[in-house]
């Protein structure tokens, strides 16, 4: 519902005909007890029970059309007691007028819950900018998945850059939640998207966002930041105090074993990475909101389990098949976001040759003192 459209009914079958179904029950009840009963006045349920779902014009008519029939089912009843009706019928009036402005509010409150939500929608598409389907020859899914409205924004976020040092990817999450956190979100990825393409090293894109975390938060402010790098064929990686990232080797899903480095903003940057085993396939890289997913009664999400029957699939198929399970496992409500973030790293190309050009190479053979020479200092480097 946009603002100010206070004359569209979203619902029409609970805010008016449900209301003037339980006025026809409440009459007939009457006709059915007899004159010495009167069950008119109870009408007055019916415009309260249209606040509950319809809009104020919606209230108004079905206050209206309560009035009518109750004013003609006096004149028909015809029972001597006017003074009686008469202030049935106002009170009815009364509830109506009260259910209009109960009616209004509710509006309002659903109209400024709708902005709220396209906002928190707007600042996370600003932030986490939506993936291509492949960066640098990977083949990329992801998904953010929100936590309720009702429930702050949190401080997930994730982001994959093709470098000239090979294809760079971070998935993180900072710590609190709200705009503070959102805002630091903002500058981690501004900085791992500086320094992704500057740094040779993938330890130094740690130091790099370790020094803006600890600059830019407070005292007690942290990042865990799970960073990868997939080049020359192979894949490395360093956990800032991050969950590790669910691989899929020989068919099955298997948490891998990153070295372990300090958060962001806490001193990271002193782990050198660790490759990954060959034979690595698809990569689920997570936020702590998928390991941290509770049950109504407090249990757990069980990844490993959750992950099992989904390995065969890839891409959007797998990030959708995980999203059904945390929100059943949730029972649909969650309290925290959830980033996931899915690579395909099984067709990596090998690690390709040394291509100089003519005229560089024959300035490295004059340097070297002659081409065999060139030769094996470059077979030493190697």
């Amino acid at each position: 519902m946009r603002a100010g459209r206070w004359t569209r009914v979203e619902r029409p079958w609970t805010a008016v005909a449900l209301p003037l179904a339980l006025v026809v029950a409440i009459l007939a009840a009457d006709v059915a007890e007899g004159p010495k009963t009167a069950f008119v006045g109870v009408l007055v349920v019916a415009p309260m029970l249209s606040a509950v779902f319809g809009t104020p014009v919606t209230v108004a008519l079905v206050g209206v059309l309560t009035l009518t029939a109750a004013g003609l089912f006096g004149l028909q009843a015809d029972d001597g007691q006017v003074g009686a009706q008469l202030t049935r019928l106002a009170i009815i009036a009364v509830f109506t007028v009260v259910a209009v402005l109960v009616a209004a509010a509710r509006v309002r409150g659903e109209v400024a819950l709708a902005r709220a939500d396209r906002i928190v929608n707007a600042v996370t598409e600003a932030i986490i900018r939506p993936l291509p389907a492949r960066v640098g020859g990977v083949p990329v899914a992801s998904r953010y998945l929100g936590a309720d409205a009702e429930a702050h924004v949190g401080g997930d976020f994730y982001e994959v850059l093709d470098t000239p040092h090979g294809v760079r990817v971070v998935v993180g999450d900072v710590r609190g939640k709200g705009l503070s956190a959102v805002r630091m979100a903002n500058y981690v990825l501004g900085a791992f998207r500086d320094a992704a393409r500057r740094e040779h090293r993938l330890e130094d894109v740690a130091a790099a966002l370790d020094g803006m975390v600890a600059t830019e938060g407070e005292d007690e402010d942290f990042v865990t930041a799970l960073l990868l790098e997939v080049r020359d064929g192979r894949v490395r990686g360093v956990s800032c105090g991050h969950p590790q990232p669910q691989c899929v080797q020989d068919g099955v899903f298997v948490e891998a074993d990153v070295p372990v480095d300090l958060p962001l903003g806490l001193g990271a940057g002193g782990v050198a990475p660790g490759a990954l085993p060959p034979g690595t396939g698809a990569m689920l890289l997570h936020s702590d909101g998928l390991t941290e997913a509770r049950s109504p009664s407090g249990v757990f999400l069980d990844v490993p389990g959750a992950l099992a029957p989904l390995a065969g699939t890839h891409g959007e198929q797998l990030l959708a098949g995980v999203v059904a399970a945390v929100r059943t496992h949730v029972g649909g409500r969650l309290r925290d976001d959830v980033a996931l973030l899915w690579l395909d790293v099984a067709a990596l190309p090998e690690a390709p040759g040394l291509a100089v050009r003519p005229a560089v190479r024959d300035l490295l053979v004059r340097q070297a003192g002659g081409p065999a020479t060139l030769r094996a200092s470059t077979t030493e480097d190697a």
